[in-house]
């Protein structure tokens, strides 16, 4: 394999160097001494450049290097592919495992046995604009999509209506009438329901999805049809989340092209925000307590699951 001009100017700077270039040949990189494991590679890799670890496909001479793969002490050159799948991908170390699976960016729940799990993301979002659509080729009740600060959030602790989220909160399947905290569509926005959204509860509806993790900023929409976007405050990265309650749910998450965003949704990131601090307080289920989500407080009364 030829060397590139940045590998061979390396090289005389640093002999004993690892050069990591992107796929134009552009340094991005030049560690030394060789680090001594991928692993190591991957993390001085992610301070000199900042790309995640998480989200680097590092590959010599045509090869995808394994976590096992050795580098030549005397130096070599590699490429480095960041590779967004994990922001797209659902998490399978979820402490509910057993009761969902999951086929890369699909999540299905037929041995879904307690009343819901939430499934989060591998990676979240750490900067950049990014779109995202929901798939929702089967909703047994109700659902929420959207991101949260929390990976902890993974599993049958929180409800819903306890999630430290912003989500497209689907309404309820099965009823015609309600509230936006109980069976309408809404925006539930970390422990308020705050706008009526339309119903999301058809086989094969889509809710669109725009985070600007840089200016903390979430847009919705349902099958191209904006509606709303609000302010996400923080600074801690986001995951995708999705929560499923029932054994028929079925979700997939999509990662499209940014142009590929409806236009009406890429223009409200620069238009008038919703006030997230209005709007009705929700009431969810938090570790078997009844949980005011906005106030952080349990009541006293324990719930059984």
């Amino acid at each position: 394999q030829a060397k590139s001009p940045a590998f061979q100017a390396g090289q005389n700077l640093l002999p004993m160097a690892l050069l990591v270039t992107n796929l134009a040949g552009a340094a991005l990189a030049k560690l030394s001494p060789v680090p001594k494991s991928i692993q190591e590679a991957r993390a001085e890799l992610e301070k000199a450049s900042g790309i995640p670890a998480a989200l680097q496909k590092l590959v010599r001479e045509g090869q995808v290097l394994t976590e096992d793969a050795e580098l030549p002490e005397d130096g070599c050159e590699i490429i480095c592919v960041k590779d967004e799948t994990p922001m797209w991908t659902w998490n399978t170390e979820n402490p509910e495992a057993k009761q969902i699976e999951v086929d890369g960016n699909v999540v299905r729940c037929p041995n879904l046995y307690n009343d819901f799990v939430n499934v989060l993301t591998r990676e979240p979002i750490r900067s950049g604009i990014h779109y995202f659509e929901f798939v929702m080729h089967k909703i047994g009740d109700e659902q929420w999509c959207g991101v949260t600060m929390m990976p902890e959030l993974a599993g049958r602790r929180y409800d819903g209506r306890s999630l430290k989220a912003w989500t497209y909160y689907c309404g309820r399947q099965s009823r015609r009438e309600g509230s936006i905290t109980d069976g309408k569509g809404a925006l539930h926005a970390n422990g308020k329901a705050v706008l009526e959204f339309e119903k999301a509860c058809r086989p094969g509806n889509v809710i669109n999805m725009l985070v600007d993790a840089d200016k903390r900023i979430l847009a919705f929409a349902l099958d191209g049809r904006l509606q709303g976007a609000c302010p996400v405050p923080g600074a801690r990265p986001l995951y995708v989340l999705t929560h499923v309650d029932t054994p028929a749910d079925h979700v997939e998450l999509r990662k499209p092209m940014l142009e590929d965003a409806p236009q009406e949704v890429l223009a409200s990131l620069t238009g008038a925000l919703l006030d997230i601090e209005k709007g009705e307080k929700l009431h969810g289920y938090y570790g078997g307590f009844h949980f005011n989500v906005h106030e952080g407080s349990s009541e006293s009364e324990e719930m059984e699951d």
